[in-house]
């Protein structure tokens, strides 16, 4: 909670530093760019709760370990670029996150936690890496604009109402394992 509810518009975290720990910047509304250094290796929870102005970012490689709730309503977040390393999204840390339109997951991601794109609004499509096993309860939930949701690997265990709300259509490799003709709800082509 280093900078919570802080009125800065800019930050640039100095080298040296190792994490940014839980609430470090919640609730600073007036933030709109933050420049993380390669030294950090770790984000806590909620880090970034609530940063409706921030609208772009960059996490460094550096960072194995993104907490829950890091990026929950930031709704001006448009663009994300996040580092080959981390293995688990998070519980909602892209929650309502409004402008988002579409994220690179990592390859490296092996677990898509609950809630992690509720009320994203405008994502239109995704792709999810091969090693993903598993995708948590509302994972989805209400991304009105999701159309296409598309898989790199065998069918991962779903978790209730992935898609609840939305009405995207699933497409898979034909080589993939464990697919029906639907999952979560949702047709598989």
């Amino acid at each position: 909670s280093a900078f919570q509810y802080n009125k800065l518009t800019s930050i640039t975290i100095p080298d040296g530093v190792t994490s940014i720990g839980e609430k470090a910047f919640s609730g600073c509304w007036r933030l709109t760019s933050i420049t993380i250094p390669d030294s950090v290796t770790s984000i806590g929870d909620g880090a970034f709760y609530g940063c409706t102005s921030l609208t772009r970012m960059t996490i460094p490689d550096s960072v194995t370990s993104i907490e829950d709730m890091t990026y929950w309503g930031c709704s001006s977040l448009t663009s994300i670029k996040l580092p080959e390393g981390i293995t688990i999204f998070g519980y909602a840390l892209f929650r309502e996150c409004t402008s988002l339109t579409n994220i690179a997951i990592p390859n490296s991601v092996t677990s898509i936690s609950n809630s992690v794109f509720q009320s994203c609004k405008n994502l239109m499509s995704i792709t999810i890496p091969d090693k993903v096993t598993s995708i948590g309860k509302w994972a989805f939930r209400n991304c009105s604009s999701l159309t296409s949701v598309t898989f790199l690997g065998d069918a991962p265990k779903e978790g209730e109402e992935v898609f609840k709300d939305a009405t995207p259509t699933i497409y898979r490799k034909p080589e993939a394992k464990g697919w029906g003709d639907t999952w979560g709800g949702r047709p598989v082509k």
